[in-house]
């Protein structure tokens, strides 16, 4: 008889927790987050997330109640605690390339193999293969290649702002959502009246997606349209910011994309 294998529930979930984790380490990869800047980011996310678990459940949020929540050393909690608004932000570094870049272009159009190469190392140690790194400069089309040399494109400055301005999105599109999502599931003593919903089907031919997908784009247009009268109706005459923020955040996805 063959035996049967059952994965348990916590393994399970496990599993489901890695597969959700993908999607955010695609993004944070995109943005230039290395993964130590990645892990040291999520230790500050767990202590502030214990925190403000602690006080939901009117518990003072001592640096051994954090300790016991998240199993992260007091003493971390403490460090963390006694810098939380001393910055500490230091660039990684293939932001130090770009800004090397920058500085590069400023001075001229062009650098040679040599020059680029020299660059990358300093800046990386010989711990990654410059080669590696010009590639991927390349691939998001921050230099190009012209002959010999390598040329440092005009859209630089263009790419870096409209990157800073995805992030600012992706921040508030994030949060808001996440902040919902928690609040359903869990706060049964809040108000009720934060929607989330997802609907989705999996019996949609694939030839047909690009027709529902701009069906849906476009009907999801004219409801933002929609709610944007609403929510201009309800504003008073005072300046931005004097308020919390009040609204709604649509996102569309394609399982294919």
């Amino acid at each position: 008889m063959r035996a049967k294998y059952y994965m348990s529930s916590d393994k399970r979930h496990l599993v489901q927790l890695q597969k959700a984790l993908i999607p955010v380490s695609k993004m944070v990869i995109k943005f230039g987050l290395q993964y130590h800047e990645f892990r040291a980011n999520s230790q500050k996310a767990y202590i502030k997330a214990a925190e403000e678990l602690l006080e939901e459940a009117s518990i003072k949020p001592t640096n051994q109640a954090i300790a016991v929540k998240t199993g992260i050393d007091r003493r971390v909690i403490a460090e963390f605690n006694n810098n939380k608004n001393k910055s500490k932000d230091v660039l990684n570094k293939m932001d130090m390339v770009i800004v090397a870049l920058q500085y590069a272009k400023a001075k001229r159009k062009q650098l040679t193999h040599s020059k680029l190469t020299t660059m990358i190392d300093k800046i990386y140690g010989n711990h990654i293969r410059a080669k590696a790194v010009i590639t991927e400069l390349i691939s998001n089309q921050i230099i190009s290649k012209n002959g010999n040399n390598y040329e440092i494109t005009d859209n630089l400055n263009q790419q870096l702002i409209q990157q800073a301005e995805l992030a600012e999105e992706v921040d508030i599109t994030t949060k808001r959502l996440f902040q919902t999502f928690y609040k359903k599931m869990f706060a049964t003593g809040l108000k009720q009246n934060l929607n989330q919903a997802s609907i989705f089907s999996s019996k949609i031919p694939h030839s047909k997606h690009d027709k529902i997908n701009q069906i849906i784009d476009k009907k999801m247009r004219h409801f933002q349209k929609e709610m944007t009268e609403l929510i201009k109706q309800h504003e008073t005459k005072v300046p931005e910011g004097t308020y919390a923020n009040v609204g709604f955040s649509q996102f569309q996805f394609d399982s294919t994309e």
